[in-house]
């Protein structure tokens, strides 16, 4: 059969169906020992004459992007599976085993004792070993215990959670036991034929430059990979399971979030079939909110997430909460909390006045920038009143994040960090580099991550629990979150964001991509929404162009690939576009405001679409 099948390959690489790099990697998945797990899924493809699938499976392999590794399942070395997952943890391992100097950090400080405490790594060669979990997705537990097997046979200790957890409750454990790294198995809100493995570094954060790169260049390396039965590693205490108490101890910290003893409010909450049970529902519980009710359907663990609309599981798309507001509707709920699979994401619907919940999903969800709003305001307003903000406190959001939050931010006298590239393991990064007498008080993202405790390195989906206290706090005096979100526009300027996703999937794609940063650097669009374009800001070079002018000057930030037009000269109306770290597809982002533009509430939103369209149009016809 692999005879025949070898026969079709090469002569679709001889027609120009196939291309020699993806037909000589067929070939040898289907023939060497080392693939033979994969050979029937890769006959089955050759037979079918799914060259498509062939191609961009073989053609090419999976890039350590935004959120580490992260792709769909199958065989090839462009795809998730056993064989990429161990050449991960062989790389990791290579990694840790060899970790330059420069990586190494004697500092004994305590781990967690002040919220920005310091971490020991004087493991951070290995001998502290290696945290991990896994989410609720298909295959993600074996994909975890292959990632154990390979680091212990690497003389890698690991410690491993006895179930799936969060992405939060790993970076926590990471700090907590003192570990030299943390692997996380999730594609967080992917599609559910998608898996993903993330890294953590010492400090509980993501994996960020030049860390990364290092890493990436052992994966590289990797020709043989070590494993070792997962039994016999567990029996000579290579591989342990982590002590529940860490897990109580993370759940301690949740319960540290809270700001106020308001709980009489009524909420709905659902983890979207992943992780969330684990870790919000805990700490609803263990912070003594009594009525609330979960979306049965949703409660259970499902790597399918069968009641989901294509089975995505975002709290960042209205149509999660379909269920969800139902089971508000009947039960009279005050608002509803959703978590993503690896409950790293919270997102929020309200009930609209006049109406309540017979409004569809879209108008009941809040978006990424309003949460993160509503949250700074309660976190800082009420830390403000207690006298509990420090001197010197920190805000971070990233680049594509509204800048409302960051205005509420400075209003409280915090230092603001507004321009960090996509991915909130930024934000873990700023606050490990925190300067001497600054503490970290919160960062948001514009894709539902928020963090209000150091602590933890990643963003929480538990921070979305601070939005039912503030509830329940405004309840009291007749007022809901609407009202609240309401008066903070009046004080800080009407701000309307909106999002588009472009999918350019395949080789093919990826070129495109390129095509059109490429066209828009060369011929930046002078006008967008009706209005002209002031100024583009190439974070790649690091330069900002003034088109009326035509004079340049330095752009702060980190160098990526993004590029941003603004409206105005405060930069709060803007577009932004740049590729995706995670996937094939161009990102849109734009944001409008009442603070660079005279108008009403509605002609700002016109503004925000009309600007969305032209831009993607534009970017539509390079």
């Amino acid at each position: 059969m692999s005879e025949q099948a070898v026969l079709k390959i090469n002569a679709w690489v001889g027609g120009g169906v196939l291309s020699q790099t993806a037909g000589e990697t067929i070939v040898r998945w289907l023939t060497e020992a080392a693939f033979a797990a994969f050979g029937a899924e890769i006959r089955t493809l050759v037979e079918t004459g799914d060259t498509h699938e062939l191609e961009d499976a073989f053609g090419s392999t999976i890039a350590f992007g935004t959120g580490g590794l992260r792709g769909r399942m199958g065989p090839g070395p462009n795809r998730f599976n056993a064989r990429t997952v161990g050449v991960a943890a062989q790389g990791l391992a290579r990694y840790l085993a060899g970790a330059e100097d420069g990586d190494r950090n004697d500092d004994d400080g305590p781990t967690g004792s002040d919220g920005n405490g310091g971490v020991d790594r004087r493991g951070f060669g290995g001998t502290r070993g290696v945290v991990i979990a896994w989410d609720t997705r298909h295959n993600s537990e074996t994909f975890a215990r292959e990632t154990a097997r390979v680091l212990a046979a690497n003389g890698i200790p690991v410690l491993i959670f006895d179930g799936y957890r969060s992405t939060p409750s790993l970076s926590f454990a990471v700090r907590e036991l003192r570990a030299a790294a943390g692997v996380m198995i999730s594609a967080s809100h992917n599609p559910p034929g998608d898996n993903g493995f993330k890294v953590y570094g010492p400090d509980g954060g993501q994996i960020v430059a030049p860390r990364d790169a290092r890493i990436t260049q052992e994966m590289r390396r990797v020709t043989e990979i070590s494993r070792i039965d997962y039994e016999d590693g567990v029996h000579r205490g290579l591989i342990q399971t982590i002590d529940p108490a860490v897990d109580d101890q993370y759940i301690g910290v949740l319960a540290d979030l809270s700001l106020a003893c308001a709980r009489e409010v009524r909420i709905v909450y659902t983890p979207l079939h992943g992780v969330g049970m684990t870790s919000v529902a805990k700490a609803l519980d263990r912070l003594g909110y009594e009525d609330v009710y979960y979306v049965e359907e949703q409660a259970a663990p499902d790597g399918a997430f069968p009641t989901l609309a294509d089975g995505i599981a975002n709290p960042e798309r209205p149509e999660a909460f379909l269920l969800g507001t139902r089971k508000a509707a009947e039960t009279g709920a005050d608002l509803v909390l959703a978590s993503d699979p690896d409950a790293d994401r919270a997102g929020c619907a309200l009930p609209l006045p006049g109406r309540g919940w017979s409004a569809p999903p879209d108008a009941l969800a809040l978006n990424g920038h309003q949460i993160g709003a509503l949250l700074c305001h309660y976190i800082l307003s009420r830390k403000r009143a207690a006298g509990t903000l420090p001197e010197r406190g920190l805000f971070c959001k990233t680049a594509v994040t509204s800048d409302l939050s960051a205005l509420i931010a400075r209003s409280h006298g915090l230092e603001v960090v507004a321009d960090l590239p996509v991915g909130f393991k930024h934000v873990g990064a700023a606050i490990e580099n925190l300067p001497p007498g600054m503490a970290f008080v919160f960062g948001t993202e514009e894709s539902h991550g928020y963090l209000a405790d150091a602590r933890i390195r990643d963003k929480e989906a538990a921070t979305g629990i601070l939005l039912a206290e503030y509830a329940a706090l405004v309840k009291k005096n007749g007022r809901t979150l609407r009202d609240e979100l309401n008066d903070i526009y009046q004080t800080y300027g009407y701000f309307r964001e909106v999002q588009r996703s472009v999918a350019l999937p395949g080789a093919e794609g990826t070129r495109r991509i390129e095509d059109i940063m490429t066209a828009l650097r060369a011929t930046p669009p002078r006008r967008t929404g009706g209005h002209a374009v002031c100024r583009v800001i190439d974070r790649q070079s690091g330069q900002a162009l003034d088109l009326r002018t035509g004079t340049t000057d330095s752009a702060g930030g980190d160098r990526v690939n993004i590029l941003i037009f603004t409206l105005s000269e405060a930069g709060h109306t803007r577009v932004i576009v740049r590729p995706s770290g995670t996937e094939p597809t161009m990102k849109f982002y734009v944001a409008a405001s009442t603070v660079d533009l005279p108008g009403t509430r509605e002609s700002i939103d016109s503004l925000a679409e009309s600007m969305l369209a032209d831009m993607v149009d534009l970017c539509d016809r390079m």
